[in-house]
């Protein structure tokens, strides 16, 4: 296991750990955030892009129908902290002699039917630690890699910590919500790839807070208290919810609660005005996808909304949420 300030820093790490080489070939999804795919690209991977079924799962004949000589590698993303069946992805991988890697991002305390965690049938795992509870950043990967002795980065911190943890109680709290309502208003301009996208400083370290908050990490009532949460909305707003998230799988971590939408920008500023911070689902592509070829994708970009389901949330903070969309 490998610390990272970035998920996107250890997959680029990972491409030579695994043994690949610049101009070899990975499948990838359609769907996708883009960090991702760009860490590939830089590391020298040419992507080839699946499509996959209405689940979200890649569906073995269209994968083989975009194999070469050049493929090595199959990258599978754990959406939402839903779990991809990595057992048969890698008995898959096994027979046309290529690597398994599992994008686990969003899906930190994730298991799967027969109760492995996340990550442990690929060759390559990684987990963002940021997106499960409070901490600035921070990435854990599972792999080949090398062993590294680079330094934390010696700065606490501080005011990243305090902001992420701002917004962790602007979810919970009447007031704050309020506050937030009246002061803060959305970065303006328009999407920017590189921001979104970019590799960043790969030899950057995490903050030193990552190691001191990290004996939260592990937590497995935080995945139960994700799931009660998630389960709570999913019994009041399942109509609006897409496949494969319209069902809670049991070794499901949640990371936000999804929910279709006709006008994105509209709900999620709707939403900011009552005092729920929203979350913009990747709604933006990896410039190198050929965006006619994936309409369906292009759909559930424009159409994704995500609601806060953390483990620090309350039972009515959630029907408070869930009475404001039923609202619009």
């Amino acid at each position: 296991m490998k610390l990272h300030a970035w998920a996107r820093h250890a997959i680029w790490r990972a491409v030579a750990d695994l043994g690949l080489e610049p101009g070899d070939q990975v499948l990838v999804p359609a769907y996708h955030h883009g960090s991702e795919i760009e860490a590939l690209v830089r590391a020298g991977l040419e992507p080839r892009f699946y499509m996959g079924d209405g689940e979200l799962s890649p569906v073995a004949e269209e994968l083989e129908a975009l194999l070469t000589p050049r493929t090595r590698a199959l990258y599978l993303i754990h959406y939402l902290g839903f779990p991809q069946d990595s057992a048969r992805w890698r008995r898959w991988c096994d027979e046309h002699d290529m690597l398994l890697m599992d994008d686990a991002a969003q899906a930190w305390l994730t298991t799967h039917d027969d109760g492995r965690p996340t990550g442990s049938y690929a060759h390559f795992a990684v987990f963002c630690l940021y997106k499960a509870v409070g901490l600035p950043e921070g990435a854990v990967s599972v792999g080949p890699e090398a062993p590294s002795h680079r330094p934390l980065d010696p700065r606490p911190g501080a005011w990243q910590l305090m902001r992420r943890h701002a917004w962790w109680l602007v979810a919970r709290s009447r007031l704050a919500s309020v506050t937030v309502k009246l002061l803060w208003r959305p970065r303006q301009g328009g999407f920017d790839p590189e921001a979104e996208f970019g590799l960043r400083d790969p030899d950057a370290m995490p903050w030193a807070t990552t190691c001191y908050l990290t004996r939260r990490l592990a937590d497995p009532a935080a995945a139960e208290r994700r799931r009660a949460n998630y389960a709570r909305l999913l019994g009041q707003l399942g109509n609006r919810v897409p496949p494969p998230f319209n069902r809670l799988p049991p070794g499901a971590s949640p990371f936000v609660f999804p929910l279709q939408t006709e006008d994105k920008a509209y709900d999620l500023e709707r939403l900011r005005l009552s005092g729920v911070i929203g979350l913009d689902v990747w709604g933006h592509p990896h410039p190198l996808l050929p965006v006619e070829r994936f309409p369906e994708i292009a759909r559930r970009r424009a159409r994704t909304i995500g609601l806060p389901i953390h483990q620090e949330l309350r039972t009515d903070d959630l029907d408070r949420m869930a009475a404001e969309v039923r609202a619009e």
